[in-house]
């Protein structure tokens, strides 16, 4: 009796890791509405403070939120915020091109959407400055793409934090990732989420934008920077 031959397809698909890489996505489809759905309630319920947010968000995995369910009712959690689990895909880049800041012997690549962004955020830069200059690798155009809908999992404190230690001559980097920020469609709900901390640096940071040197010789205009101000604070 004739043995039936593999085909060429059968030997150049591997099923079990694209079923490993579907059930993935789901996963990750099902963890992004839940804390989603867990964002719009902590909203309706108008939760006094941002932590007590987080802790709603980070509860949403374990079961489901009720609009009668209290905050003081979910216990404390220690797993990393909006941790994302997919890898990166594209060119790497030497971290050479990017300046000294940047960690050591480390390639970056450009994220292609908010999940692969926070992966690389999270895990890779550690430092202040490695943030900003991940932020300025990135550029304006790029990040506002990815943050098109919302700025997630509390970021956009952290990237007025990175700003704070702008040097002179990145003012005009750092206001063109300020404005790409603002055009995020869900901008004032991630405002809301600013803590007083986050908050009191915003108004420190674009103070200190005024009073750079870009700024005095009109590479930016000081009506468009006050504007932009206005959104922010």
């Amino acid at each position: 009796m004739a043995t039936k031959k593999s085909s060429h397809d059968d030997e150049s698909l591997d099923f079990k890791k694209l079923e490993k890489e579907v059930q993935s996505a789901v996963i990750y489809e099902e963890k992004y509405w839940r804390e989603n759905d867990a964002k719009i309630r902590a909203v309706e319920q108008r939760v006094p403070t941002y932590d007590d947010f987080r802790e709603m968000v980070l509860a949403a995995h374990l079961k489901p939120l009720e609009k009668e369910d209290r905050i003081s009712s979910i216990k404390n959690f220690t797993q990393v915020w909006n941790q994302a689990a997919d890898k990166f895909s594209g060119p790497n880049i030497d971290n050479e091109s990017i300046g000294s800041g940047y960690i050591e012997q480390t390639k970056i690549t450009i994220p292609k959407s908010g999940q692969d962004f926070v992966q690389h955020w999270k895990r890779t830069c550690k430092s202040i400055d490695e943030k900003k200059n991940f932020l300025f690798f990135i550029g304006g155009q790029r990040l506002q793409e990815i943050f098109k809908i919302e700025i997630s999992g509390g970021l956009l404190g952290e990237f007025i934090e990175c700003l704070m230690c702008v040097e002179p001559h990145e003012v005009l980097k750092s206001l063109e990732l300020l404005e790409a920020f603002s055009k995020s469609q869900r901008f004032s709900l991630s405002k809301s989420f600013l803590n007083k901390k986050e908050k009191h640096m915003c108004l420190i940071l674009f103070e200190k934008l005024k009073n750079s040197e870009s700024i005095k010789n009109n590479e930016f205009p000081l009506e468009s920077l006050v504007k932009l101000q206005k959104i922010y604070c």
